[in-house]
């Protein structure tokens, strides 16, 4: 009995250990740091939804560089222990935030993920719910 608590209790703190992603969260901050010294930061940009099936959806509003975007779209996510990846549903939108993003800092109520462009400059995003 003893042996098979203990292993109900790894079990569970191993499944605890996983990103809580389903929920709408507020993207308190969105940062792009370049090797050239160009860094940006866009405050309270709008949020991001999760839903349990893999899906989720963007309603965010920045400026970056001077220029101003807007992404009103439907994504697919894959969860993984410490990286998300937000791929597009339609070809045709081509969001900053569909990406492999690794997850930097994971708790409940907030959130910091890290990402690259592939060329010299790491986007960063602080999300709290």
């Amino acid at each position: 009995m003893k042996r098979k608590l203990l292993l109900l209790v790894g079990i569970i703190s191993l499944a605890s250990c996983s990103p809580n992603i389903v929920n709408t969260w507020n993207i308190d901050k969105y940062e792009v740091i370049n090797d050239k010294g160009q860094n940006t930061t866009s405050q309270n940009i709008g949020t991001i939804t999760f839903k349990k099936n893999g899906k989720g959806m963007k309603d965010i509003n920045y400026n970056v560089f001077q220029n101003d975007y807007t992404d009103q779209s439907e994504f697919r996510y894959e969860l993984h222990n410490d990286y998300i990846i937000i791929k597009n549903t339609d070809k045709k939108d081509e969001s900053a935030l569909n990406k492999t993003w690794i997850i930097v800092s994971d708790k409940s109520k907030n959130q910091v993920w890290k990402s690259t462009d592939g060329n010299e400059s790491v986007q960063v995003l602080e999300l709290s719910r």
